[in-house]
């Protein structure tokens, strides 16, 4: 069942005016907003319209699971008015290392209000002018902005021909580097590198170079239908300043409530704790938190739901003759053979909301988030009338 997000505070009985409204328009972070150079007003009005498409921020359309929902309608008529500590700070951190695994116990987990903090806590703790950050091109953003605001070099490798990270060219330029930012599966390009890759991979850096860390961004691996693709989570316990970062704003359809965590050392996720303000994870937050990572069944659905949608829209761009890279993500990275800011306004100006630039292959791809299967079905008209015309 598809969800908006007026539907998600009906539901929960507090009207579309009420307390969450705000965070579900606030918490949509740097994926929501800076999808075009618009100004900031164009842009939410064009995401508010009745009948526009968005498919442009990697967000779940279908939500949270019913487990989730109800278990937040019960907070909201019955505990909302207490604080929730013990929830979110000790109950919460213990489900998301058992259903990880690995050995991890609640000690290795930090959680924070969105990973995106925990991404900035990464770079400030390890980034420094006479200590580069290594990223991706294309990956996301936001670690290399955060560097540059420190005055920090950049290393950015090129993804390879399969629009995969290049592992080798990365290793290299991590010896000396302050940290390595890993987006696995990667955005913008939807690809990723198998669980082994990524253990050798980290083997090799931390050997090459001690001093330098490495954050794995695992934000879309549960959408991964790749069976060699897997958490680095073992990794992050053996070795310092080696650290995961996952969040509750894909998959689990939590975009809006801000729910995100770290995964390693006690020593590691101390560093991170101290380099940044990680915020205060609220009771309803928490809660749905727990239910969903306690529903496993719905996360199997929501995976091979979207795995539907992913086949169906891949092949729709295979019918009209163009490719896109093998997605492991709740998005696709297109070869349309034109700037991505003609094919996006085109399909703006028809009702659909697609993803940003994203240099240095901004002027022959574009990223599209996948929506629900109607909204696909539509989308996916629109594009033939860009794209065969």
């Amino acid at each position: 069942m598809s969800l908006s997000r007026r539907a998600f505070v009906q539901s929960l009985g507090i009207g579309s005016a009420g307390a969450l409204s705000t965070a579900w328009i606030t918490g949509r972070d740097r994926e929501a907003l800076t999808w075009t150079p618009d100004p900031f007003e164009a842009v939410l009005q064009a995401s508010t319209q009745q009948g526009v498409i968005r498919i442009s921020s990697n967000e779940n359309a279908r939500g949270p699971g019913k487990a989730a929902l109800d278990a937040m309608r019960k907070v909201i008529t019955g505990e909302v008015g207490r604080y929730g500590r013990e929830v979110a700070n000790t109950e919460l951190p213990a489900v998301i290392a058992k259903r990880i695994g690995h050995g991890l116990t609640s000690e290795n987990i930090l959680t924070s209000t969105g990973s995106a903090g925990i991404l900035e806590a990464g770079v400030r703790a390890y980034v420094s002018e006479r200590k580069p950050l290594v990223n991706a091109a294309p990956s996301y953003e936001n670690p290399t902005e955060i560097a540059g605001l420190l005055g920090a070099e950049v290393r950015r490798v090129p993804v390879d021909a399969s629009l995969k990270l290049d592992l080798d060219g990365m290793a290299e330029a991590a010896k000396g580097a302050g940290l390595v930012f890993l987006c696995n599966p990667n955005n913008p390009t939807a690809t990723a590198h198998s669980q082994s890759a990524v253990s050798a991979f980290i083997q090799r850096v931390k050997s090459d170079s001690p001093d330098t860390a490495i954050l794995v961004d695992e934000a879309y691996i549960d959408y991964a239908t790749d069976t060699t693709v897997g958490t680095a989570a073992a990794e992050t316990l053996k070795y310092d300043d080696v650290f995961i970062a996952r969040t509750f704003s894909k998959a689990y359809g939590m975009a809006g409530l801000r729910m995100g965590y770290a995964a390693g050392r006690p020593t590691t996720l101390a560093k991170l704790a101290a380099a940044w303000g990680l915020g205060e994870l609220n009771i309803l937050t928490a809660t749905g938190a727990i239910a969903s990572l306690n529903e496993p069944d719905h996360m199997v659905a929501e995976r091979e739901e979207n795995r539907r949608v992913r086949d169906f829209t891949i092949n729709a761009f295979k019918e009209m003759g163009y490719e896109a890279s093998d997605s492991q993500t709740n998005f696709l990275f297109v070869n349309v053979r034109q700037p991505a800011a003609e094919f996006r306004d085109a399909a703006r100006d028809q009702g659909v909301l697609v993803g940003r630039d994203f240099p240095p292959l901004e002027q022959t791809h574009a990223r599209i988030s996948l929506g629900t299967m109607e909204e696909m079905q539509q989308a996916v008209e629109v594009f033939k009338r860009i794209l065969e015309t």
